[in-house]
């Protein structure tokens, strides 16, 4: 290894590092939302940071005779090595999480079969070079199944995209999470690497894919409401825009009932609360289906992807379920409903204000069924 090469393997190990670092304490990207999609932006990050130092030992002991230096040189391979395992289901949860909110069971099974198999094959390679080896001179060279680490990264890559453009087609709306901009890097570097033995580009790749991650999740913050986590007016702005190309589109208004009655008889925080509870409550229930906007106040918007009229029926139905069976379990002090305005538009014929304008009325000629019903119900019971 010549010794202009080791400078620019540490030189671009340290841009991985500070590229993370920099996204981090310049404000690109911050800890908010303390939920389990930032654990994993964490985690991401731990991973690149490790693997860059890691890759820089494995180079700066590599043909350096003596134990110390083997076993630091099998130590920082099987971090590397390692790394290449985590980095690959970390980028399928963090996109489940933001595309679905959770993570399917096949994807589960799928990143546990595979990370496990490779991961007996870096516990084999401490006795049988099948990955790569060390030799008398501390030389590191590939072994038989280097490959099998890169089949992998390939295969969650792609498993990546394929769960964005389901997401992404399901739901019919605009997600801002940048796949392309952290696949195009990664790939390059790691072709680049493969194709050059001796240099050092894949984690500077990676490090430079999610930094674009990073930022495109605090641009993202623009069209998210601070409490309930859902798009905002911002994003149904955006979106109505840029759904022209579809002939037709279901659309829910939704109001809570009884909304000021719990910040009057349980205060503001148990009514901020109640609020967060129904965006959950009606993610659930919508699933990546659709897309649930706070609209303003305690109103919500949905965009079903679907022009069908029975299905878009079935999530207004669907909703009124759920909510019922959370005021059956008791779970708070309070108990939530909704009254709801559905209808189906071309948007080539009516504008999104016009729609919006049916559906609101639509969804008080329910408001008004639901207290009218409300009434007859109290005045049963007092007889």
């Amino acid at each position: 290894m010549y010794e202009n090469s080791l400078l620019e393997i540490y030189i671009a190990d340290m841009l991985g590092v500070f590229l993370i670092l920099g996204a981090v304490f310049s404000g690109a990207w911050k800890l908010q939302k303390k939920n389990k999609e930032d654990k994993l932006l964490v985690g991401i990050m731990v991973v690149i940071v490790s693997a860059c130092i890691a890759d820089a030992s494995s180079f700066a002991v590599d043909g350096r005779p003596g134990g110390f230096f083997r076993v630091l040189g099998y130590v920082s391979n099987f971090i590397l090595f390692f790394a290449n395992l985590l980095i690959g289901p970390l980028w399928i949860m963090l996109i489940s999480r933001h595309i679905y909110g959770t993570i399917s069971k096949f994807q589960r099974c799928f990143v546990l079969c595979v990370s496990g198999f490779v991961l007996v094959l870096l516990l084999v390679n401490f006795f049988y070079p099948i990955i790569f080896r060390l030799n008398e001179s501390n030389v590191y060279s590939r072994g038989p199944l280097f490959m099998v680490n890169n089949v992998m990264e390939l295969a969650f890559l792609i498993d990546g995209i394929i769960i964005y453009g389901i997401g992404r087609a399901r739901s019919g709306g605009i997600k801002f999470f940048p796949v392309w901009q952290f696949v195009w890097p990664v790939c390059v570097c790691v072709c680049l690497q493969n194709s050059f033995y001796g240099i050092s580009t894949v984690w500077v790749g990676i490090a430079v894919g999610f930094t674009s991650i990073m930022l495109a999740l605090q641009n993202e913050n623009i069209f998210i409401d601070k409490l309930t986590r859902l798009f905002n007016r911002y994003y149904l702005d955006k979106i109505s825009n840029e759904m022209r190309h579809r002939k037709k589109i279901a659309v829910m208004m939704l109001d809570m009932n009884g909304f000021k009655s719990i910040n009057d008889n349980f205060g503001h925080s148990e009514g901020d609360d109640a609020l967060f509870t129904m965006a959950e409550l009606l993610l659930g229930s919508v699933g990546s289906h659709g897309t649930v906007i706070r609209y303003a106040g305690d109103e919500f918007v949905i965009v079903l992807n679907t022009d069908n009229e029975e299905v878009a029926e079935s999530y207004r139905e669907r909703i009124k379920l759920n909510l019922a069976k959370f005021n059956a379990a008791q779970l708070k002090k309070y108990k939530l409903s909704v009254s709801i305005g559905l209808g189906i538009f071309d948007l080539n014929e009516s504008s999104f204000d016009e729609m919006l304008e049916i559906i609101d009325k639509r969804m008080y000629e329910d408001k008004r069924l639901f207290y009218e019903t409300e009434s007859h119900d109290r005045r049963h019971r007092r007889k």
